[in-house]
């Protein structure tokens, strides 16, 4: 089986959404032919457009902006329907993989429904996915393995898609939140930014201002 793991993060460097597709990638590389893909923020090549269709699988992973699909992710879902359509091709199954920088894992639910709208209007079959909250964590955690970090249920949900994925079946949308103290994590969260904010220039308190 040919399967297609597609990185939209808009970094092209090491990113959350990349960290999560080497995991799956770990579960399926040894069965199956797979190829990773960055998209940054250009769009790819009309060949690796083509390539790309030519699977059977593809796996789309990228994190949250504003509740929805990144622009520069959408530019790409674009183009690559118009490539389905211009090549006339079917049997395709897409998952989707989205993480959002808020705790709970349910907040992806509109970024996966357009995904899911996008796949019926492209003609593909829509695999389900996961969507995983406190996403920034995920890098911060790495050095753990991700069964038995904080983010332990996102590599039992890695392997449930691995497993749908090697059985062509569609799974249940998993929304998840990591097994971590919801109060330890804002507090980590708001140090993590401030510091952030520090280094660009910014004041806790410009931070705070109402326009």
């Amino acid at each position: 089986m040919k399967i297609n793991l597609i990185n939209g993060s808009q970094k092209t460097g090491e990113s959350n959404s990349g960290i999560i597709l080497d995991n799956l990638n770990e579960l399926i590389k040894n069965k199956h032919e797979v190829k990773i893909h960055i998209s940054g923020t250009k769009l790819f090549s009309e060949e690796v457009f083509k390539e790309i269709i030519s699977g059977d699988v593809i796996v789309l992973a990228f994190s949250l902006f504003g509740d929805s699909i990144p622009s520069h992710t959408l530019k790409m879902l674009i183009e690559l329907e118009n490539t389905i359509k211009q090549e006339k091709t079917n049997n395709l199954i897409m998952y989707a993989i989205v993480n959002n920088g808020f705790y709970e894992g349910k907040q992806n639910h509109i970024a996966i429904e357009m995904i899911k709208n996008w796949c019926e209007r492209s003609g593909l079959k829509f695999g389900g996915g996961i969507g995983q909250g406190a996403g920034e964590m995920i890098g911060h955690t790495k050095k753990y393995p991700i069964n038995k970090g904080p983010f332990n249920n996102l590599g039992r949900a890695l392997q449930k898609m691995a497993e749908n994925i090697e059985q062509g079946k569609s799974m249940e949308i998993m929304y998840l939140s990591p097994y971590f103290p919801r109060f330890l994590w804002k507090f980590m969260a708001t140090r993590y930014w401030h510091s952030l904010s520090s280094k660009n220039g910014i004041r806790k308190k410009d931070i705070k201002k109402r326009l």
